[in-house]
């Protein structure tokens, strides 16, 4: 998927379903593509119930990746975007020198890049980090990040001379993200997309909230209880899901699965009583949605509604595990051979 979200999952992508835009079709062959908003997956819906004589209990740690054609990084340029004033005061800074660690961290890791060496990924590299200090709105839409990004890279303050750079915004504390339905109020920690550049050419972005728990709530995800830690398992997510599925954001806009890189739209979501999870339709679910997602989706179905399970250290810092094809279940490194 486009966007850390508990309960994320797909539809199966359906023949009979037509482009309703009026937009020009990629093909006479083309077939819709569509998400399920993981707002409309009830996490009391994934809990388990009481267990069926005549199915039994399953195995909810599954998934399985398939490549529909798509693209896919071979050497990602990481440059990490830093959104508001915050970042440079005392604690930002410091923030944001640790951050800027662990994506240098990342993009070299032998475990994460081994993990999308599988997806024929390779090591990345990291760009200088950039702040934008003159932005000081505090609640962003889809719409406003892909209008900031744009008007950042029109005005020259973003470099987007590698096709496989990956600008990765994190936004300040207390700022709000939206997508659609879903919001960092009720757990939502980031997305990743793309953009036109001032040549034509797609531009890939990825935004993260600066996750914390406080008085008032939660904003984004709190997996660790240090917000620090928050953004840079989200931003693994993020920038892993841009790596192996950068066009995913294509595919939606224009129904064609076939700008999708590595995606899971098959695997049926069942509970660990085997019962189906079931759409808003009544119709059983199926597809996990991109590599970051699975382990959060399993995760979820085996009741870690906190997600402690899903993420873990490399170097010091906290990244998220990934699904392998390969090994068949989520990891922070690919099992030797």
């Amino acid at each position: 998927m486009s966007r850390v979200q508990p309960a994320g999952a797909v539809t199966p992508i359906d023949p009979s379903v037509q482009e309703a835009s009026g937009k020009e079709p990629v093909s006479t062959h083309s077939r819709r593509f569509e998400l399920v908003d993981p707002d409309c997956i009830e996490l009391e819906n994934l809990e388990p119930r009481a267990p069926l004589p005549h199915l039994g209990p399953t195995d909810v740690e599954t998934g399985h990746l398939t490549f529909h054609g798509g693209k896919v990084l071979r050497s990602p340029d990481v440059t990490p975007v830093y959104v508001g004033p915050y970042w440079q005061t005392l604690e930002g800074t410091r923030n944001r020198a640790r951050n800027d660690a662990a994506m240098a961290a990342l993009v070299k890791d032998p475990g994460q890049t081994g993990l999308w060496k599988e997806y024929g990924s390779g090591p990345g590299t990291t760009s200088p980090s950039r702040v934008l200090p003159g932005v000081t709105r505090r609640d962003f839409s889809k719409e406003d990040v892909e209008a900031l990004v744009q008007a950042q890279i029109r005005g020259g303050a973003l470099d987007t001379s590698d096709p496989e750079r990956i600008l990765t915004l994190v936004l300040p504390p207390g700022a709000k993200l939206h997508d659609g339905e879903a919001s960092s109020d009720s757990g939502l920690g980031g997305f990743h997309g793309n953009v036109t550049g001032n040549d034509g050419r797609p531009v890939y972005y990825a935004v993260v909230v600066y996750s914390q728990r406080t008085a008032s709530g939660v904003n984004g995800i709190d997996f660790t209880g240090k917000p620090i830690d928050n953004v840079t398992i989200t931003e693994s997510h993020e920038i892993t899901e841009a790596v192996t599925d950068p066009d995913v954001g294509l595919a939606i806009e224009r129904g064609d699965p076939r700008f999708l890189g590595w995606y899971d739209d098959t695997t049926p979501i069942r509970r660990r009583d085997g019962t189906a999870v079931l759409d808003a339709m009544g119709r059983p679910m199926r597809g996990k949605g991109e590599i970051g997602d699975i382990p959060v989706l399993n995760a979820e179905l085996e009741g870690d509604t906190a997600l402690k399970t899903v993420w873990g250290h490399r170097d010091g810092f906290a990244f998220q595990t990934e699904w392998s094809n390969r090994d068949g279940k989520a990891e922070l490194e690919p099992a030797k051979q």
